[in-house]
């Protein structure tokens, strides 16, 4: 008698939550003990390393100086900002990107990637997930553009011109003066004040 020989496959299938599974998980309070902390990204859900002090007070001050800037361009009745918030990314991701700025919508729970004008995202242990992962996804869901601000680096990479294939055809690093976003060249953050 001869023993069968069994083929080990060496990705395993895994399973994909989709965005509603994902919500409704969190509606019967699944995430209880680290709700605020977990996203669905591709159809996994990802705990959020904890935020710390340096991050809290950069993701503030960008909500403050993006803000103003709407304000001051009277641009707040066409644009919000938002913080810890979720977007909605097809059927298979929900991040909650640090800072981000939407058209002003109504009618729906969560923003989509359509609604989107700007996301950022605050890195400071988190840099490599971000770029492997976040930006690409940015890109595939046609987010016109993001901002990596590294506050231990004193710097933000920009990425615009999102392709499908979840590259960027523009990106660049700013070290120093001022950022603004394409929406508006009167939304200014100027680096100085960031850092």
């Amino acid at each position: 008698m001869t023993t069968p020989e069994f083929e080990v496959r060496e990705d395993p299938a895994t399973f994909r939550f989709t965005f509603d599974q994902f919500e409704q998980m969190v509606e019967d309070g699944m995430f209880q003990d680290v709700w605020n902390r977990v996203e669905l990204l591709d159809g996994r859900i990802v705990e959020m390393a904890p935020g710390s002090d340096q991050h809290g007070k950069t993701s503030a001050e960008l909500i403050y100086l993006i803000a103003a800037g709407l304000r001051a361009a009277g641009l707040n009745a066409a644009f919000g900002v938002r913080t810890d918030g979720t977007v909605r990314i097809g059927e298979y991701s929900a991040p909650e990107p640090d800072v981000f700025v939407v058209r002003n919508f109504s009618g729906r729970t969560y923003a989509e990637a359509s609604d989107v004008a700007l996301l950022v995202e605050v890195s400071i242990s988190t840099r490599a997930d971000d770029l492997k992962i976040k930006m690409p996804m940015y890109a595939r869901a046609g987010v016109p553009e993001a901002w990596l601000v590294e506050p231990e680096a004193r710097l933000v990479r920009i990425f615009r011109d999102p392709r499908p294939d979840g590259s960027w055809g523009h990106e660049s690093v700013v070290t120093e003066g001022v950022v603004a976003p394409l929406f508006s060249d009167r939304v200014r953050v100027d680096l100085a004040e960031l850092f």
